[in-house]
């Protein structure tokens, strides 16, 4: 309620409302690339152990997920894209699970 009324009471309250927006962004992504450097250190040896095919399938598949998350917006616009999109996250599922099992087997 305080911030919907510091919008509404104060000039300018727009602006401040998306600088804090984009302050909490930042730190939320901070915070992601912290921990996933500290699964990376935690993890280093078991993820050395994959091999270099499954590593490769490992890395590439989180990098396709990646694109694939931030350009959804519009790859959801079309239906193209949006096929393009289920192919790619059904590919990399199907990835993540080849690696999955190939780290259960070692």
């Amino acid at each position: 309620m305080a911030v919907a009324l510091a919008i509404v009471a104060i000039p300018g309250g727009g602006s401040g409302v998306s600088l804090l927006g984009a302050v909490l962004s930042l730190a939320f992504a901070a915070l992601i690339a912290y921990f996933v450097a500290r699964f990376y250190r935690d993890h280093r040896i078991e993820i050395y152990g994959l091999g270099d095919h499954d590593r490769a399938l490992l890395y590439g598949s989180i990098g396709v997920l990646v694109l694939v998350l931030a350009g959804s917006s519009r790859l959801l616009a079309t239906l193209g894209g949006t096929l393009l999109e289920l192919a790619l996250l059904a590919l990399c599922i199907g990835s993540l699970l080849r690696v999955y099992r190939s780290w259960q087997r070692y």
